[in-house]
């Protein structure tokens, strides 16, 4: 019996080292949010013994194991760090009656590949004779040239999509674009349930989109491979793009209107919120344990530069939190603020899902962001949301749909319009009974997400051919695709058929009136 259970266990111990895999990431988008996603799921891999070598922005709090870290410059980053508000003003108001977001985040990450590519870093390993099993991307409107780095290494290509599944992805991955009740999420703050207009402009962004994509962005990111990697043998890049093995969107399933999704499309949005559920500081804690009326988490993101904020805006807030019987976490860098009232607390960095789940936290202010949306509603908290760019107005406009919070345009907001959006939703009990309510169907799931994207990225590594995944449409000329060819022959069968019968009844009408005519004129002459 002994002798068996060591069998067993050597069996385990060799499949485990047969699975360790050398794995490379290149975590280039310039977004902070973005890089806590997918670290979070390097992190889980260098667990089960995979070795990770990272390359990214955002140097992580503390070495992990198994884990190499190299840091990337991007001038995108210290640009925003020195943004005036009339810049950040100016950022989130480029928008139009059509969308087009695609133009915006083509500049700022084409900009951001060609640093990556000029970095000493990344020179070297282009340069380099190493080895690796798998590569980690956010490709499809975002570093579709570091692709490259799948052909170089010949491993395949897993694509980290960060804004969750979005035009680009569906379109490469040969998923349904669902045009007529998904709506452009960068672009829109639609429901799926889109009025005509809705659905028109939701149809000319979409349409945009995919001629800006073809038309421009790959061809710039095509010139970048060409420029920085001289390799004759690499294919031309709609073809990198189209061999990518799986996508790992930021999305969740029950926490997005109903859609549909092809197997190489795998939604791995909330799988984060395990690693960061941290023990809170002892300060934090102790606040919101004491707080007998609750506590309103009040927290704008990784990306909105709150310190550059004119001052009434930060005194309005200050005014509110003064009037309300409960405690405020206010999580902001503003390195000193006057007259803050007694019942709120600054702190520069929380446990953001620890915060969201203590039983005392009532509220949450929140931006928008998407990885701050699978939060909440995974702790079932009710929000009030201002948001400011990019899919925050998409996201917000979802909490209302699900009836957990309500909206701020931040622009107009004043003192008193927050004092009643705060005190609207911490007073009605239909905003906590549907959050609790979302929470119960986000927990519901057959398996974790983190466990998923551990799953599928080790799926890739064991089969490396992935095309059983992609769906034939993936490879389908556009006027296939949208059956234009069946819609064109229908259209000449049905011109030709009316033509033909067109002839016919012509020709027969000819007849008879020419025998009618004939008969007439015999009939005169017999007379």
């Amino acid at each position: 019996m002994g002798n068996s259970w060591l069998s067993v266990t050597l069996v385990l111990s060799v499949s485990g080292l047969a699975l360790s895999a050398r794995m490379l990431a290149l975590m280039t988008t310039p977004g902070k949010s973005h890089h806590i996603l997918q670290y979070s799921v390097m992190q889980a891999l260098a667990k089960r013994g995979h070795q990770i070598v990272v390359y990214g922005h955002f140097l992580p709090n503390s070495p992990v194991e198994n884990i190499t870290y190299h840091v990337l410059n991007s001038s995108f980053i210290e640009r925003t760090d020195d943004w005036s508000f009339q810049d950040f003003k100016d950022f989130c108001q480029m928008s139009s009656f059509f969308g087009f977001a695609i133009s915006s985040l083509s500049e700022v990450t084409t900009l951001t590949s060609e640093e990556t590519f000029r970095s000493e870093n990344i020179q070297n390993l282009l340069n380099s004779n190493e080895k690796f099993d798998v590569v980690f991307v956010e490709a499809l409107i975002s570093m579709e040239s570091m692709l490259v780095f799948g052909h170089k290494f010949k491993a395949p290509v897993v694509n980290f999509q960060g804004i969750g599944d979005w035009i680009t992805v569906d379109w490469m991955a040969g998923n349904s674009l669902s045009v007529a009740h998904i709506p452009d999420r960068i672009s829109f703050d639609f429901t799926n349930q889109m009025s005509f207009m809705e659905r028109v402009r939701n149809t000319v962004s979409t349409t945009v989109t995919l001629l800006y994509y073809h038309l421009f962005h790959l061809p710039k990111h095509q010139e970048i491979i060409e420029k920085y990697y001289k390799d004759p043998t690499m294919p031309h890049i709609t073809e990198l793009v189209g061999n990518i093995a799986l996508s790992l969107t930021n999305a969740y399933q029950t926490l997005e209107y109903p859609r549909p999704y092809t197997p190489n499309i795998v939604p791995i949005g909330g799988a984060h919120i395990s690693t960061h559920t941290a023990p809170l500081p002892q300060d934090i804690k102790s606040f919101m344990d004491d707080a007998k009326n609750g506590v309103i988490f009040f927290s704008l993101g990784t990306i909105v530069p709150i310190q550059i904020f004119p001052r009434e805006y930060i005194q309005a807030f200050l005014n509110v939190f003064k009037k309300l019987p409960v405690k405020v976490l206010w999580k902001t860098n503003l390195q000193s603020l006057l007259d803050v009232p007694q019942n709120v607390k600054l702190t520069k960095w929380v446990p953001q899902p620890s915060v969201l789940a203590h039983p005392n936290c009532r509220l949450f202010i929140t931006h928008g962001g998407l990885m701050s949306q699978h939060e909440v509603l995974h702790a079932g908290v009710p929000v009030v949301a201002i948001p400011f760019f990019a899919d925050q107005i998409f996201n917000v406009r979802f909490y209302e749909h699900l009836g957990v919070g309500r909206i701020l345009d931040f622009w107009t907001m004043d003192e008193d319009s927050i004092y009643k959006a705060v005190t609207t939703v911490l007073n009605d009990q239909r905003y906590q009974e549907n959050a609790k309510k979302m929470s119960r169907i986000v927990r519901d799931q057959p398996m974790s997400r983190m466990d998923s994207a551990v799953y599928w990225i080790e799926y890739v590594l064991r089969h490396r051919d992935t095309r059983h995944l992609r769906p034939a449409s993936a490879k389908l000329p556009w006027y296939q695709l949208w059956l234009l060819d069946v819609a064109a022959a229908v259209l000449t069968f049905l011109c030709l058929s009316f033509l033909i019968l067109y002839k016919v009844t012509n020709w027969v009408l000819s007849r008879c009136f020419n025998r009618r005519h004939s008969k007439l004129f015999s009939d005169k002459n017999k007379k």
